[in-house]
């Protein structure tokens, strides 16, 4: 193969071709057309000598080849993002940077909520891309594709560990929530409670039972779903006017209660507490920028 043929545009669509699997979310993450998308993924097959992708019934399926290139062609573009592109100095109130962030929708509210009022006296021209967790936002980090994801401690895989640094960023305990008028409100939650009323259980977009929910069953502790939510920031809200309990982080609980019209009442039984870090790939501890955003998502944590 002569090297001449392997433009870094190549590289960039071969990259999105590889995350992707599919050529029209490719040109649509690389703000291309599909024709155009299409042209470079012929080039990319005659210069490395591979269909790359092939069909499988009414999808797309990376060839051997193309899953072997995914690791060693992020790791050349990474290289050429932070050592090259980048600038050498960071200056907050000048750069224009895009910084891409991933959560749920409770560390949404904790953290980034208060990171957007901070940095935006600080650094008027930087934008942050905020985006929700999903089955693949461990691999978009391990892959160096987003500058930082936050997760619960608990999920955080081996090979994550292996290839990415971290900082706790976020600790609550669970508490108890009720509309403000119901039965047990301002009393403690009990297991015999739980058990007596309907239950709003949290369910993780894959519909995996919640870590709470799990230690309740660990605990022998019987409630009763009547509903279920993917959404915690919306679970609150879901009460009034019910004979629903749930079980949400306490300082969220704080935040809405008067909005949510809800009381939040102590277990009376044990919830591991809520433990989440921030992740991003080892490549950038370096990165001036990116230190300085970890810096910033640190200062508001506390």
């Amino acid at each position: 193969m002569n090297l001449g043929q392997l433009d870094l545009n190549l590289l960039v669509v071969l990259d999105a071709l590889l995350r992707e699997q599919n050529v029209t979310r490719a040109a649509a993450s690389l703000h291309m057309s599909q024709p155009a998308t299409s042209a470079a993924l012929a080039r990319l097959r005659k210069v490395l000598g591979d269909p790359l992708l092939v069909k499988r019934g009414r999808y797309l399926q990376l060839t051997p080849r193309a899953e072997s290139l995914i690791g060693p062609v992020r790791e050349v573009l990474a290289v050429i993002e932070q050592r090259i592109v980048a600038p050498p100095s960071f200056d907050p109130a000048l750069d224009e940077r895009v910084f891409t962030l991933i959560a749920s929708d409770y560390a949404g509210v904790m953290l980034f909520r208060p990171l957007l009022g901070r940095i935006g006296g600080l650094a008027p021209n930087l934008r942050l891309e905020l985006g929700g967790l999903s089955a693949h936002s461990l691999s978009l980090v391990e892959r160096d594709e987003i500058d930082l994801v936050v997760i619960p401690d608990t999920l955080a895989e081996a090979a994550l560990l292996e290839t990415c640094s971290s900082a706790s960023v976020l600790s609550d305990r669970y508490v108890g929530a009720v509309w403000s008028k119901h039965p047990l409100a301002g009393q403690p939650l009990t297991a015999e409670a739980l058990a007596q009323y309907p239950y709003l259980a949290f369910t993780t977009p894959a519909g995996a039972a919640s870590l709470m929910d799990e230690d309740l069953e660990r605990a022998g502790i019987q409630f009763r779903v009547e509903a279920t939510s993917v959404n915690f920031t919306a679970m609150p809200f879901l009460l009034a006017g019910t004979d629903l309990i749930t079980i949400i982080p306490e300082r969220l609980g704080q935040q809405v209660a008067t909005a949510a019209d809800i009381a939040l009442v102590e277990l009376e039984f044990f919830v591991r507490p809520v433990r989440e870090s921030m992740y991003w790939h080892s490549r950038r501890d370096t990165d001036r920028g990116h230190r300085w955003l970890r810096e910033q998502l640190h200062a508001v944590a506390q």
